[in-house]
């Protein structure tokens, strides 16, 4: 009985670690110079002053950390994000910002794709993989593609559906005109990954629509002159 409190303290001190982020959601906003502006937002539950360690997926400067709550603090350290919780613990949602580098450029690989694809797409790759302890239990990034660019072909996309999952891995979309890019996944465990590539080419005019526009206006010209002169 002597060891009882000793126990209870153990099991104390067990039932508040092990921290999971419960959302973790991040909105890239890409320029034309294939960087893009990244906001992360994410919503932890742990114990007090818990430490633990998010992936970022991406290669990232410029670091921010916004809107986080008294006595939680992050710094970006290698391809990761360091978060102290509070000393309260419990749940706490924060903000961070920093700076996709790379994220959105031309084949560049040693294959010879390169060859394969339009010298004017460039490619959006982004891989996610959970090396943290902390389960991530919904996990998203929406990429929105710079003005003047859409989407050709969805290249990659893991995980694999499930067959319970109704939306597609990565799901197309559009927000202020421009065209965006989600990757949803649920259920990241130690070691579980979701990435996507997707490539994009600029948005032009059918040279061919061009041309049968020009077709079709000069057949009406010349439709309407011939009237002209028979009514004359």
């Amino acid at each position: 009985m002597r060891y009882r409190p000793f126990l209870l303290m153990m099991c104390t001190l067990l039932a508040v670690s092990g921290a999971e982020v419960q959302r973790y959601a991040t909105r890239l906003d890409l320029g034309p110079d294939g960087r893009g502006a990244a906001t992360a937002t994410v919503s932890v539950l742990g114990g007090p002053g818990e430490v633990l360690t998010l992936p970022v997926g991406f290669k990232a400067s410029g670091f921010l950390l916004k809107d986080a709550p008294a006595g939680l603090a992050a710094e970006l350290q290698g391809r990761g994000v360091k978060v102290t919780l509070p000393p309260a613990g419990g749940a706490s949602a924060f903000t961070f910002t920093f700076t996709a580098d790379a994220v959105f450029a031309a084949e560049t690989d040693g294959e010879g794709s390169k060859a394969t694809v339009p010298p004017t797409s460039r490619f959006l790759r982004h891989a996610f993989v959970n090396t943290g302890a902390s389960p991530v239990r919904d996990y998203a990034v929406e990429a929105l593609l710079p003005e003047g660019y859409r989407f050709q072909a969805i290249k990659e996309s893991t995980p694999k559906a499930g067959k319970t999952e109704v939306e597609p891995r990565v799901r197309l979309g559009r927000s202020g005109g421009r065209q965006t890019a989600l990757l949803h996944a649920t259920g990241l465990e130690q070691g579980g990954s979701a990435s996507m590539v997707l490539e994009a080419v600029p948005v032009r005019r059918s040279l061919l629509w061009l041309l049968a526009g020009l077709a079709a206006a000069a057949l009406y010209l010349y439709y309407f002159r011939d009237m002209t002169k028979s009514r004359a």
